[in-house]
């Protein structure tokens, strides 16, 4: 197909849209910083969708469970090679990014004759200084976004757009404890949810939310769906700086919530 330039450029369009209307309705997640680290965040029904991949790196992903799992064990059992062979140093994000995840995305995504991976990931690094700190967002496609603040991924362009904007009005990492985290956090993902329950593909002119709407649309998710939040903690004892927090500390930041 690649002699004919034209049906191969159609065929890429098509597997395009296919897989961003299998992504659309994904629920969204969110990574920002805080005061002691980095947080992860999504709501979801059961299917566990933040991981640990080495001690100061997690992931998180939309898409289809089989391939979120394939792609999580590829770039884990990778960073734990490298961890072995060379020293743990040698494990870092721009590493697993670049010649582990975007290649393999990449090539599934233009190789026409086998499966796409439905499937966007979000990664963040734990720096020794919150400057240090990176989160990088690969697409379907092999494009990856590397940002030092804050990042999300939603099922389309759109959404992710909608909930940047929303994030940009964060109070500086280091200003904010865990539940402040975790509430504004939440906020950022309800913009996101409200977007991927809408018709629209395009931006609208208004998208007027208060805080107090955020909340009810995350009220009306924990209805049959329940939070996942995981940091990389500075001040985690160990070389592992990960883990998943607790229903009681959700719940604190929830009770806490205006």
């Amino acid at each position: 197909m690649r002699d004919e330039p034209y049906r191969w450029i159609e065929a890429i369009q098509d597997r395009r849209d296919y897989i961003e209307d299998q992504l659309r309705l994904g629920s969204p997640v969110v990574g920002l910083g805080y005061n002691e680290g980095m947080v992860l965040l999504t709501v979801g029904r059961g299917q566990r969708k933040i991981f640990e991949v080495h001690d100061r790196i997690a992931l998180s992903a939309i898409g289809h469970p089989a391939d979120i799992e394939r792609l999580r064990m590829l770039v884990t059992d990778t960073a734990s090679v490298q961890g072995f062979q060379n020293a743990t140093e040698d494990v870092n994000l721009h590493r697993l990014t670049n010649f582990v995840l975007a290649h393999t995305f990449k090539q599934a995504f233009e190789s026409i004759v086998g499966e796409a991976f439905i499937i966007k990931m979000l990664l963040a690094e734990l720096g020794n200084a919150p400057e240090q700190n990176r989160w990088t967002l690969i697409n379907y496609d092999g494009n990856v976004r590397t940002d030092t603040v804050a990042s999300v991924i939603g099922g389309t362009e759109v959404i992710e757009e909608r909930m940047q904007n929303y994030l940009a009005n964060a109070p500086a990492q280091t200003a904010l404890d865990l539940n402040a985290a975790l509430q504004f956090g939440l906020e950022t993902w309800a913009v996101g949810r409200e977007l991927s329950l809408r018709d629209s593909e395009e931006p609208e002119e208004e998208f007027d939310i208060d805080a107090t709407q955020l909340r009810a649309i995350v009220d009306d998710a924990l209805e049959d769906g329940a939070i996942e939040a995981g940091v990389l903690e500075t001040t985690q004892r160990g070389p592992s700086k990960f883990r998943l927090l607790s229903p009681e500390e959700i719940e604190a930041a929830l009770a806490a919530w205006n």
